[in-house]
């Protein structure tokens, strides 16, 4: 009670003590330059139509225009033959605004420019859209997540990164899984086939763990563009869908914005260090584990976890001339896993002061971009250096007695090389223009288990079981590397005449792991209605992405001649643009996705290196004799997959011009999504038979027939095996997504808005039972694994809602202004499973193991006691101030 007593307090101290403004006119001086040079720009007028104001600029580039009250404003420069309009927020008196003119007979640079970007599949919001988006801390960037055809996907589980297929079967029972662990699925894209970008350049990965916040300060955030389906040429290396991020690319004057909340601190600030030359550096910490186990650690739910994370951008922007720039940057984050009651009892009985899971990651992207702009092009030389790291503590305890059975740590390095060259030309103006280019990709990737611990006397013998059982987790143990490049070549045609709109073009995407070359032709147009400003839109694309995991390409234990995937996308919509602010858009899509890699148990290379090293030195004279030997390839192409459905998007943009006013969006997705892996299923007696039957001969030679393996053996045996496998619900669909985002400006000091989402349930493959395993007296413990339906992906958890709710208060000063807001965050409690966990230590009970584990970083909660001692569910409070100087 004397939390929530303090909380009210600071409610009503900052949102019901506001400042009296006696001023009933606002003097303004506005400051014209030229962009390149600095210089001020006299004899130029400048209007303010709503206010009723106008003047003329003097020898230093300045007019002062009185103003009624403050809000947005309509300005408008007459200067020379050049009109531009812009919209400037009046704040208070004596406040300058700077206005940079960029001339036009030089063509000078317009870096921001869009240049006819498809409307098709794409959805575009800007800063003053996203910026205070409920339930989101002022994070910009998760406001994708509330975009048409996104889905939310498991971004950290158990086993991550390279572990993602060790033995994890052979443990837990689960049945064989149709995804992978990542960020967002889009249109029903696996979530590792997609591609980030940060001004052009890749970006390693758009949340930090448990995707509590973006990599991405919230100011650095111009806009983001994301691309569903059939997206432009330009972009490749991808087959789910594009999220392209705009950071500021202009310093019109300095400003330095610090944001503090509950649970993070962030700044930003940009400096004109001179008139061509500009820096903005930018940079976040959170700290929601320390302020929880302080504050209130009794409302943290036990299964709760959080991640501590920072990041930081710098970038340095110097216009060397009206048609040539330059910018340096370098982005990054850091990211460790760490729990909160478990982590805090972990602390105080002064035991390893690691965190219990022992993650850590991080990315840095070093950039250099050269832009050279003519009247009529635009050239653009771009390159980057990312690395990422990841070090991850795999730990298997007794459940009984917590004693260390086997621990290991793995060591994960990534280097990706980017370069791009793309010209943009005008070649009948207002008619036809052309982007093209070339682009190269080259990764390498290093994987290493190192400090092997364990304190049963059992190690041994356990060590040496997985060493001799596992491929995969041999070539951890020894360490292993990948290293693969990718070139492209891409063309694209921008089209227009009267109401008609068509983009023809295509890319060849080489990759050097299989040697192949892929063509991918794309199409999009329409026609629109001048009169009754409806499009009509239509688009098809074929797009590739070569293989992301290190396990799955490596030479010891998966397969290096696995080919690319391929997708197709279809699009056909209609856009409609309504009087005040009012647009919708109505899509209907389906994708196909082919050649998906899969877990394979039945793909063999018959004449494989025996190269092992391990066994080399076991056995020296058998590697010698046989040089040859059959091996497991564990991974192929075979995965197909479809999904198809329709999205509704309708928005409402608030007129910069008036006080107040309501802006927001809604979104909806109704789709389906399937994936087949095809996999035979061979039931548990026929799997003994054949594993009897091939520890008596060795295979010779393989060959598929369509999705059928044939088998044939040195004791003149054949073997067919037949793909019986069935198309079922991937693991990420969701029949329905909706989201609602709203937003209403009672004046220039008041705003109040809301997020409301509602998921479809994720289907999953209920537990029916479970067997005893007799092996585990072993070690001291009956333990029980689960037994699954037959049936996969045979039922869904509950729907997922939410309801975030946001008030912001705004304070105008001489030197900037204060925005303090109040968040809650899930406003009525809702607990949102995410999964289900079974006990291990006991038997099956419907209802009770397993029990439902929820969502508490995507959805989160604290919970407390009511008078009667009944455990309540209440939202998570936030309380922030933003300052701008």
């Amino acid at each position: 009670m004397k939390k929530t007593k303090f909380i009210l307090i600071l409610f009503f101290v900052f949102f019901y003590f506001q400042e009296i403004y006696g001023e009933k006119q606002l003097d303004i001086k506005f400051q014209l330059v030229r962009s390149s040079s600095g210089r001020p720009i006299a004899n130029a007028t400048v209007v303010a139509k709503y206010a009723k104001a106008s003047g003329i600029t003097d020898g230093e580039g300045t007019a002062v225009l009185s103003f009624p009250s403050p809000g947005f404003y309509e300005i408008r420069i007459v200067a020379g033959d050049r009109i531009e309009t812009s919209t400037k927020e009046i704040r208070y008196s004596g406040q300058v605004i700077l206005i940079s003119i960029r001339e036009q007979e030089s063509g000078g640079i317009i870096v921001s420019g869009e240049r006819d970007k498809t409307p098709l599949s794409r959805y575009g919001l800007q800063q003053d859209e996203i910026k205070r988006i409920p339930g989101v801390a002022g994070d910009s960037l998760k406001a994708l997540q509330t975009i048409p055809g996104v889905v939310i996907g498991v971004p950290v589980g158990v086993l991550p990164t390279a572990f993602t297929n060790v033995g994890a079967n052979a443990v837990s029972g689960v049945p064989y899984s149709n995804s992978e662990r990542g960020d967002l699925s889009l249109r029903g894209g696996g979530t590792r086939q997609n591609q980030y970008f940060f001004d052009g350049f890749p970006l390693s990965y758009p949340f930090h763990l448990g995707n509590q916040s973006s990599v991405l300060n919230n100011n650095l955030i111009r806009s983001f563009d994301v691309y569903t389906g059939a997206f432009p040429s330009r972009y490749g290396f991808a087959t789910g869908g594009i999220i392209s991020v705009e950071g500021t690319d202009r310093v019109e004057q300095n400003k330095t914005i610090v944001n503090m909340n509950f649970f993070l601190t962030d700044a930003y600030n940009q400096t004109k260090i001179s008139p061509s030359i500009s820096m903005i550096t930018s940079g976040r910490k959170n700290y929601p584990n320390f302020v929880l186990l302080k504050t209130y650690p009794d409302a943290i739910p036990q299964d709760a976890k959080f991640a501590e994370y920072h990041d930081f951008q710098w970038k340095m922007i110097w216009d060397i001339s009206n048609e040539q720039r330059l910018s340096v940057q370098t982005f990054g984050g850091r990211d460790r896993q760490a729990y909160t009651k478990q982590q805090a009892s972990y602390e105080r009985d002064g035991a390893d002061p690691r965190p219990p899971t022992g993650l850590d990651r991080l990315f840095r992207t070093d950039g250099i971009r050269h832009i050279w702009k003519g009247k009529s092009f635009r050239n653009t030389l771009s390159y980057s250096r990312t690395e990422f790291r990841e070090f991850f503590e795999l730990r298997i305890t007794n459940p009984a007695t917590a004693e260390n059975i086997f621990g290991l740590q793995n060591r994960t390095s990534d280097y990706l090389t980017f370069a791009e060259e793309r010209l943009e030309l005008d070649v009948l103006e207002d008619y036809i223009k052309f982007e093209g280019g070339v682009q190269f990709r080259s990764k390498e990737t290093n994987l290493k288990g190192e400090n092997i611990t364990s304190t049963n006397r059992l190690f041994s013998q356990i060590f040496d079981n997985l060493i001799n059982s596992s491929p995969q987790f041999r070539s951890i143990i020894d360490g292993d590397r990948i290293r693969y490049h990718e070139a492209a070549g891409f063309a694209e045609f921008q089209g227009k005449w009267h109401g008609f709109r068509l983009n023809p073009g295509g890319r060849v995407d080489t990759y050097s792991g299989s040697g192949e070359v892929n063509l991918s032709p794309r199409i999009t147009g329409g026609y629109v209605f001048e009169s009754t400003k409806t499009s009509i839109l239509a688009g098809h694309g074929i797009h590739y992405n070569s293989p992301v995991s290190v396990e799955q390409l490596s030479k010891r234990a998966g397969n290096p001649n696995l080919f690319m995937e391929r997708s197709e996308h279809n699009s056909l919509g209609v856009a409609q643009e309504l009087p005040k602010g009012w647009s919708l858009k109505l899509e209907v899509f389906h994708n196909i996705f082919q050649n998906i890699i899969v877990a394979d148990s039945y793909a063999i290379d018959p004449y494989s290196l025996n190269n092992d090293l391990r066994l080399f030195v076991r056995d020296p004279s058998n590697a010698i004799n046989s040089p040859l030997t059959p091996r497991n390839l564990n991974y192929s192409n075979s995965g197909y997959g479809f999904s198809e459905g329709i999205e509704f998007f309708v928005k409402k943009t608030k007129d910069p011009r008036e006080e107040s006013g309501a802006f927001g969006w809604i979104s909806y997705t109704n789709s389906l999504t399937k994936r087949n892996n095809n996999q035979a299923r061979l039931s548990s007696d026929e799997q003994r038979d054949r594993s009897l039957e091939n520890s008596q001969r060795t295979i010779l030679a393989q060959t598929k027939i369509g999705t059928n393996y044939l088998n044939y053996y040195d004791n003149n045996t054949t073997e067919f095996i037949f793909n019986n496998d069935r198309m079922e619900l991937y693991d990420l669909h969701r029949s329905h997504i909706l989201n609602i985002v709203f937003g209403y400006k009672f004046s220039p000091e008041w705003q109040i808005g809301g997020r409301y989402r509602y998921f479809s349930g994720s289907p999953f493959t209920p537990i029916t039972g479970a067997n005893r395993l007799n092996q585990a007296a072993t070690f001291g413990a009956n333990l029980y694994i689960p037994e699954y339906s037959k049936a996969y992906n045979s039922d869904v958890y509950a729907p997922f809602h939410q309801f975030d709710l946001r008030f912001d208060k705004f304070d105008n000063y001489s030197w900037g202004y204060i925005n303090v807001y109040l968040e809650f965050v899930n406003f009525y409690g809702r607990r949102n499973q995410s999964g289900q966990n079974f006990d291990n230590l006991r038997a099956y009970e419907r209802g009770v193991n397993p029990a439902p584990v929820y969502d508490t970083v995507n959805s989160p909660y604290v919970q407390s006691e009511d008078p009667r001692g009944r455990i309540v569910y209440l939202p998570i409070v936030n309380l922030g101030m933003e300052v701008r100087f």
